[in-house]
């Protein structure tokens, strides 16, 4: 079953063998550090896995998990493990991190003639990142600066197959409140289906619930 056509999740605990065979099979694994560290999987084996040649994609796995889709932290995490347990600050650059979250990640996916470079024929994808902010200056080495400095708040313009979904650091295809509001009374609706049963608990301070009158 193993091949470009197959992207394995997580593979924490894996022989040589087997990263052997996914290596020389094509087929990619896809690791979500936090995720694997917060719900107490494992240490993500970086090291082990990108020393084997495997392809490596980087993933937020689930929010529930995680409590935020920053990317940004996935690779820096990923790119931490990666020189922590190679004992070894160049074992991987910026750029290669970057790639796990781009390049590769769109091969893992069979995707490559779809998207995650900036290339002609392909569908026009982009993240751009506002660099004159506090946390992105002096702006230098565009790889590290982005996979070692940037935050989901430096993030200026998104375009999405050619459609603009932020523009100006502010949501364009969304309402946030919206979406918030949606949140919070499907959550009621849970709650009382659920007859308060988990210890989930409501606001009880009111600037602490949210306004969606």
């Amino acid at each position: 079953m193993l091949g470009p056509h197959t992207q394995v999740i997580h593979a924490l605990f894996t022989t040589p063998a087997e990263r052997q065979a996914l290596a020389s099979s094509g087929t990619a694994v896809s690791v979500s550090p936090w995720s694997e560290l917060l719900i107490g999987y494992g240490v993500t084996a970086v090291k082990d896995l990108a020393d084997a040649g495997v392809l490596l994609n980087l993933s937020v796995d689930t929010l529930p998990l995680t409590g935020n889709a920053d990317m940004f932290s996935i690779i820096r995490l990923a790119a931490g493990l990666r020189r922590g347990q190679s004992e070894q600050e160049f074992s991987v650059t910026a750029r290669r991190a970057l790639a796990m979250a781009t390049t590769d990640a769109a091969r893992g996916l069979g995707l490559a003639d779809v998207t995650g470079s900036l290339t002609p024929g392909k569908r026009a994808d982009l993240i751009m990142v506002q660099v004159d902010a506090l946390n992105m200056a002096p702006f230098t080495d565009a790889p590290n600066m982005v996979a070692f400095a940037a935050q989901p708040a430096n993030v200026d313009t998104v375009v999405v197959d050619g459609r603009i979904l932020k523009r100006h650091g502010r949501l364009t295809a969304l309402d946030p409140r919206e979406v918030v509001c949606g949140a919070s009374f499907a959550l009621e609706q849970v709650l009382d289906r659920a007859g308060g049963a988990g210890g989930a608990a409501r606001p009880d301070d009111a600037e602490a619930a949210v306004s969606c009158g």
